[in-house]
């Protein structure tokens, strides 16, 4: 069975530009999303889906300075860039992750794998704190959410959807037609001192990279890959300041 991760990435963020290019101690965020996934019992091959634009001439420079894969495609159809990539390596299962997530814990997307398998599902996403509704996700495990489906079902969707909003977003068409049950990511309950409806692990602003940053410097040097809960457990025991978390 081929599964391949195919990870997201450009240099344009309106809120903070080149985001994943910056350090998090001695890696880049990309990198960190590459080398983290790199652990999984199941994924054959990772590669970078970005842009044919100018200022993605960077990703495209690193993957080729670090032998990583990549694949450059439409900025704004990312359905379409993701179609192609995906096309190019014949896959049976995809896992898609954006490059924002460098917090992406290998043990859950594994657990994740495995029930999409012994299930014989189409498409899985974790279940989020507010809610299965695409529009009105949000919260925990932002940060943590890969979503996996089959290459037919990428084809179906590539072939179906029409609106900008599922071009842009990839995956709310498979949401739509394809949701049982969701993943719920285990043990989540106990952490009394962390309003996971709210909790942001994903990085968009300079204020995310910073309690981010904060996460590794408390993390990393004893484990490079330190767990969700890991993360979850230095937030609920205030390891980390609450300023941050605002």
């Amino acid at each position: 069975m081929n599964i391949i991760l195919i990870i997201q990435a450009r240099m344009g963020s309106t809120r903070l530009p080149g985001k994943i290019l910056k350090k998090i101690e001695d890696k880049t965020v990309l990198q960190h999303c590459i080398d983290r996934c790199s652990k999984s019992k199941y994924i054959n091959k990772i590669i970078i889906a970005t842009t044919t634009n100018n200022a993605d001439d960077a990703i495209k420079n690193y993957c080729v300075n670090n032998n990583i894969l990549y694949y450059r495609g439409s900025e704004n159809n990312v359905l379409k860039r993701f179609y192609e990539t995906a096309s190019k390596y014949s896959p049976d299962i995809i896992i898609r992750l954006t490059s924002d997530c460098p917090l992406i814990d290998v043990n859950i997307l594994d657990d994740m794998v495995q029930k999409f398998i012994e299930e014989d599902m189409r498409f899985l996403q974790p279940k989020y704190i507010f809610g299965d509704n695409q529009k009105k996700m949000g919260g925990f495990p932002d940060g943590c959410n890969p979503q996996i489906f089959t290459f037919d079902i990428l084809k179906e969707t590539y072939a179906n959807v029409t609106s900008s909003f599922d071009k842009e977003h990839v995956c709310p068409y498979m949401v739509r037609n394809y949701t049982t049950l969701p993943y719920i990511i285990p043990q989540i309950d106990k952490y009394e001192n962390i309003d996971l409806s709210k909790l942001h692990l994903s990085l968009d602003t300079p204020q995310d990279y910073t309690l981010i940053s904060a996460i590794f410097k408390k993390l990393y040097k004893k484990n490079p890959f330190f767990t969700i809960y890991d993360v979850l457990n230095i937030i609920n025991n205030k390891s980390i300041s609450s300023d941050l978390l605002v």
